[in-house]
């Protein structure tokens, strides 16, 4: 009798571990949870929602997400049997192959940064409710290593219905056309020394921006005008001393600047995204700045002043 029991736990136990090792299938609609997640060394998005259709061993992903350096869409598409797919997120193209290691799944990938080579090793896991979607991430380069965790929460079905009609505003291209005043309590500076003031009269008639720029510095007062087009032509512009190149572009409804320019005969080159409030009385700028000196992030705000 007592061997009898015996088999017949081993057999459940077999049976229960097969079934724990059974593939799963995130199809869903995957809200990235902030709070649980640790980013490592890498900043924190402002949200991302990931629509995930699963279709073993073929596998889309939409993915939306909202950073400092503005919006990121991106169409993803894998198998899951190991062969390797290329697909271009935000700026960087991302070679990846998927495989089943049990009842996970485990991303090998590859990219670049700053010409750089980095290799992720990224293990999916489902809970097993279904409800909650962890990856876990070990980013290699020639600079060191480091770990992330997302952890997603699966959206019901009345939350996936309320978002899949985007708002009507999305894709639109704001005017940003007014007189901006900077509100230096909401700004961030990075390392560099805030302005006492700065004011943009901005004249916006697509293609063509026109930016007035008056301000009032640590290096003294300043006055010059900024000429872009927004069809991604190259503009030159000097101020401060320094002389700029860049091009603007749209980027679903958001408009983008890449530009560069040389600091202490460095080069320096900057992404800085425009956004627009729902109710246009906010631009925000942030940038990214990338040198062989380091790298840095600002954050301008500015109030639209009234007529």
């Amino acid at each position: 009798m007592r061997k009898a029991i015996v088999a017949a736990l081993s057999v459940t136990a077999f049976a229960t571990s097969m079934f724990a090792q059974s593939k799963p299938n995130f199809s869903g609609t995957w809200k990235l949870n902030v709070a649980k997640s640790d980013f490592g060394p890498l900043p924190a998005p402002d949200s991302r929602t990931d629509v995930i259709d699963h279709n073993d061993p073929a596998m889309k992903i939409n993915e939306s997400m909202v950073t400092a350096q503005g919006n990121v869409n991106a169409n993803i598409n894998y198998t899951t049997d190991g062969k390797e797919a290329t697909n271009q997120v935000g700026p960087r193209e991302i070679k990846a192959s998927l495989v089943w290691e049990g009842g996970k799944l485990v991303v090998n990938a590859k990219t670049t940064f700053q010409d750089a080579e980095v290799i992720i090793k990224n293990v999916w896991t489902l809970s097993d409710d279904g409800k909650t979607l962890t990856q876990n991430a070990h980013f290699t380069t020639a600079m060191g290593e480091a770990d992330q965790t997302l952890v997603f929460d699966k959206q019901d079905a009345g939350a996936v219905t309320a978002k899949a009609t985007p708002p009507a505003s999305v894709g639109v291209k704001p005017n940003f056309s007014g007189t901006w005043k900077l509100d230096v309590s909401k700004s961030d500076f990075g390392v560099l020394p805030p302005d006492n003031s700065r004011t943009f009269v901005i004249d916006h008639s697509e293609p063509v921006l026109k930016v007035a720029v008056s301000a009032d510095t640590a290096q003294g007062k300043q006055d010059f005008t900024l000429n872009y087009t927004t069809d991604g032509k190259e503009a030159a512009n000097s101020f401060g001393g320094l002389e700029m190149k860049s091009i603007l572009g749209w980027e679903s409804g958001t408009l983008v600047e890449n530009g560069k320019f040389k600091y202490q005969d460095q080069d320096v080159t900057v992404k800085q995204v425009w956004l627009l409030s729902d109710d246009g009385k906010t631009l925000t700028q942030n940038a990214h700045y990338t040198s062989t000196m380091g790298e840095m992030d600002t954050k301008m705000v500015y109030a639209k002043a009234t007529p």
